[in-house]
């Protein structure tokens, strides 16, 4: 269940650390987001603690992401993501 979710927060990790390009990181999102929105909403429920350092991260990545957007030459691409995160930071409650 929460593999998915750690699987979007390692994504986002790729791209702010230079690893993946942001265009990469939302084609594997596409994939990723459709199983890991439902499993963040169980982990709110089932491991509240996990849950909220789980939010702690996405809210850094996000703030990190936001920060690079305009320096990207991808920037459409990186909001997608941070809309993709916060879209996990909503459903992780």
């Amino acid at each position: 269940m929460r593999v998915a979710v750690e699987q979007v927060i390692q994504t986002a990790s790729t791209v702010v650390q230079g690893q993946l390009a942001a265009r990469e990181a939302v084609t594997i999102l596409a994939t990723l987001t459709r199983d890991a929105l439902p499993a963040a909403r169980d982990l709110r429920a089932t491991d509240p603690e996990r849950a909220d350092i789980y939010s702690e991260l996405i809210v850094a990545l996000g703030r990190e992401l936001r920060r690079t957007e305009n320096l990207s030459d991808e920037p459409h691409q990186v909001r997608a993501l941070t809309d993709d995160l916060a879209r996990m930071l909503q459903a992780l409650g």
